[in-house]
């Protein structure tokens, strides 16, 4: 069963990877998949992002507080929105993501969220 459970996670991991390399092409089921795959899987970055946006914005303080707030709510949605995208996989539209950016890895250098 570990076994398993480790083969099926290094395909996903492979998957998401090589997908994403393919960003330009168009939208598949799969794509939208393994947005929401690693949107719920990442949603935890928005905690230190919004810190680093927020203390960007104003102080270090308020960052700290006010963006670490401002992160978790974020992550809350980015997950959920995760859990949609990976439950209505089949369902178009596949290139519209509910939040942008679409992948918390971007967007963090604009600040005018």
């Amino acid at each position: 069963m570990y076994k398993a459970s480790l083969v099926l996670l290094l395909a996903i991991g492979f998957l998401a990877v090589s997908v994403n390399g393919y960003a330009e092409e168009k939208a598949t089921p799969v794509t939208k998949l393994v947005r929401g795959l690693s949107n719920q899987i990442t949603s935890w970055i928005e905690v230190p992002k919004q810190v680093y946006k927020v203390s960007t914005e104003r102080e270090p303080i308020t960052g700290l507080l006010f963006g670490s707030i401002k992160g978790v709510c974020y992550g809350v949605i980015r997950a959920a929105e995760g859990v949609y995208d990976m439950v209505s996989f089949l369902v178009p539209p596949y290139d519209k993501p509910l939040m942008t950016p679409e992948f918390v890895s971007e967007g963090w250098d604009d600040i005018s969220d």
